[in-house]
């Protein structure tokens, strides 16, 4: 069996879903609306992002004070291809995708890219990487703004997860979530999507086995989930 932990009311439209696959939302997103965010945005000329939650957060927060032409002129540089999507989703686009699901890379790759320049991170209010020290450190004048919140939440009556299962992890948030709700069992294996995911996995899930997806896509990570999924029952 597959579990994709995720947040409540999740899109799984475009999702490989099966009677393999069970949806466990066990995380609230809750935007914070920013006071001045207008000013924020006009202080800046490019802007980060590490999760398309945050690009779903931004743009609550624009529509709701009627300033979505303010980021339209913004160039947007992403750390995966769901960001991407979210992206386009919304008319806009990505110029720069990052090589790596690695935070730290993708910093790296960023320093060059925005010397000169005035960026600003979107984020969580909790992150796992070290993007804003390590821009610092390279004299990149970073600005962040909190758009959301992640809220775990705890279920009244916990499925029983069966034995040899693949849980999904998409974030660090995900992974604490899971263990309020659930005891890891040696037979789980965790699938992360991403290397902060992956690192915070580690630390919470000893002796745990931990594979980090292939591909920063969670479509493209639920098939790869399924054929484990296969193997281990083969």
């Amino acid at each position: 069996m597959v579990y994709y932990i995720t947040k409540t009311n999740p899109n799984l439209a475009h999702l490989p879903l099966d009677k393999r696959v069970l949806i466990l939302p066990l995380i609230t997103l809750q935007t914070q609306f920013i006071e001045n965010l207008q000013e924020k945005l006009q202080a800046c000329d490019s802007l980060i992002f590490t999760s398309k939650n945050a690009i779903i957060a931004l743009n609550e927060n624009l529509q709701s004070k009627g300033l979505k032409n303010l980021w339209e002129s913004l160039p947007n540089f992403v750390i995966g291809q769901g960001s991407a999507n979210a992206l386009i989703a919304l008319g806009l686009k990505a110029d720069f995708i990052a090589s790596s699901a690695y935070g730290d890379v993708f910093a790296q790759e960023l320093i060059p890219l925005l010397k000169g320049k005035k960026p600003l991170f979107v984020r969580a209010e909790k992150i796992a990487s070290k993007i804003p020290e390590i821009l610092r450190e390279n004299g990149i004048a970073l600005q962040e703004i909190i758009v959301y919140k992640n809220i775990l939440k705890i279920l009244e009556n916990p499925p029983e997860l069966q034995k040899d299962s693949i849980i999904v992890f998409s974030a660090p948030s995900h992974i604490r979530a899971f263990l309020l709700n659930f005891t890891w069992r040696d037979s789980f294996c965790a699938l992360c999507l991403g290397a902060s995911t992956k690192k915070v996995a580690e630390q919470l899930l000893k002796n745990a086995k931990i594979l980090q997806s292939p591909k920063l896509d969670i479509k493209l990570t639920l098939e790869f989930a399924l054929k484990l999924e296969s193997k281990i029952k083969n």
